[in-house]
């Protein structure tokens, strides 16, 4: 991995890039169509605005691991970086946490404000993953938006996640 991301980090494509795979279906199982077929979803990191189309290295990546696995594959698609924001206009570049994940932009979030997840739009709050905590998927950017609008557009309590 480290070898990848130095190559990631100098703008260049890794032979071998860090790869997150899932199966939507496990959590949802809708996902499986009639002829009972499963869907795999990968994300691969590539330099910003790569317009490369990663199928081919994903794939191998995956039959290196267990044989045969291309032979199971009966479609895919891949939406390069440079694509990305067309699908999500956070993710400009293909970049899917909205900027670095350093400690900076954990605390403080898009803007320096006391308050991350309101905006200076009346009623318009923010709870992507560019607010705090900040990237992951853990739900707390939600959780905190959530709990400004109770108070400030409801009056109401904070809700606590202890029982």
């Amino acid at each position: 991995m480290a070898r990848s991301e130095s190559e990631i980090a100098a703008g260049r494509h890794a032979e071998h890039p860090m790869t997150l795979a899932a199966l939507p279906h496990l959590c949802d199982p809708s996902r499986i169509d009639a002829a009972g077929r499963r869907p795999l979803w990968t994300y691969a990191h590539v330099p910003a605005n790569s317009t490369a189309d990663l199928t081919e290295t994903v794939t191998a990546l995956f039959e290196d691991a267990a044989p045969g696995f291309r032979d199971l594959v009966v479609a895919a698609r891949c939406t390069p970086a440079a694509r990305m924001a067309d699908h999500n206009a956070n993710y400009v570049g293909g970049d899917i946490i909205v900027g670095g994940a350093t400690l900076f932009a954990a605390m403080v979030g898009p803007t320096l404000r006391w308050n991350p997840w309101t905006t200076p739009i009346p009623k318009a709050y923010l709870c992507s993953s560019a607010t705090p905590p900040g990237t992951g998927v853990h739900g707390m950017c939600g959780y905190y938006a959530a709990r400004t609008v109770l108070k400030r557009e409801f009056g109401l309590p904070v809700p606590s996640l202890r029982p």
